[in-house]
């Protein structure tokens, strides 16, 4: 199985070989086998048994682990918990494509597992790529999904050429608005999803009932993403679901507000959380 996910993505690469360039010495790309690319300086990536490449140029340990990724993944095949958001994000995508002759090149920066990516992408010509720091999460992803391209890689030196994608998706994750205006294409779209207030308050107040949940930054954030691109909509999205028994331990630990929870709240989040709230905002530009 491994072997056919390597020859699956070894098979994509080399048909959009052109659109990637070294992180490192920024030249172009060439496919040595289905195991292996090399920049023309000789810098060397390989395909892992899993299918992705690393792209990494420096080491990187964070807490994103399996069990983070895992609990991701189980929401979101499991549950409907963002199927309002992806819809969303599909008929935004939907709209903005014009030539159904070429397939549209959508990133997903900071993929995570992947399972967003693959749900956006499914049943359409679309070419999904996927990225992210957390070597955990995009060996999960490409183990699963074989029809998307999956790297390792840190954003701000991203393996792609200039101006190769059509929409860049940005989900509840850092962003690096200087290197996305770099590779999209002229009048490429970039859709960046933020949490507002009351994004998962049950279980925030649950976990961590001493603090106060804030999520202040909002303007700040906004104000970054009107001066990279030119603006065009901000979408709010809540909705709150009903939680039942199968989702409570996925929701408890498909996000970092578990690390900071002590045992006996972890508890108290099993026995009393009911429902869910999820509070979103999307925001849509192009590059400037």
């Amino acid at each position: 199985m491994s072997i056919h996910r390597r020859e699956r993505s070894a098979a994509l690469i080399q048909a959009y070989i052109h659109m990637l360039k070294c992180p490192v010495c920024h030249r172009t790309m060439t496919m040595i086998s289905r195991d292996n690319i090399q920049c023309s300086s000789r810098h060397s990536f390989d395909l892992a048994k899993q299918g992705y490449i690393n792209f990494m140029t420096r080491f990187f340990k964070g807490n994103y682990d399996k069990r983070l990724f895992t609990a991701k993944r189980n929401i979101l095949t499991q549950s409907a918990i963002y199927t309002p958001l992806i819809v969303l994000i599909r008929n935004w995508i939907e709209d903005y494509t014009t030539d159904s002759s070429q397939p549209l090149h959508i990133l997903d920066a900071g993929a995570g597992e992947g399972t967003l990516l693959e749900q956006i992408t499914q049943n359409t010509p679309a070419v999904g790529w996927g990225i992210d720091i957390a070597k955990e999460g995009i060996a999960m992803a490409s183990s699963t999904y074989d029809q998307q391209v999956w790297f390792v890689g840190d954003l701000a030196y991203s393996p792609f050429a200039e101006g190769q994608l059509d929409v860049i998706l940005n989900i509840l994750s850092p962003s690096n608005y200087e290197e996305f205006g770099r590779i999209t294409k002229p009048d490429g779209l970039i859709i960046k999803v933020i949490p507002r207030e009351r994004y998962l308050m049950e279980l925030r107040e649950l976990l961590l009932p001493e603090r106060q949940h804030h999520i202040d930054n909002r303007e700040y954030v906004l104000d970054r993403f009107r001066n990279h691109h030119h603006f065009i909509e901000s979408i709010p999205l809540t909705y709150t679901l009903p939680v039942t028994e199968v989702m409570v331990n996925s929701i408890i630990h498909m996000t970092p507000l578990s690390w900071h929870g002590t045992e006996s709240a972890i508890a108290s989040v099993q026995r009393s959380l009911s429902q869910i709230t999820i509070d979103l905002e999307i925001l849509v530009g192009k590059r400037r």
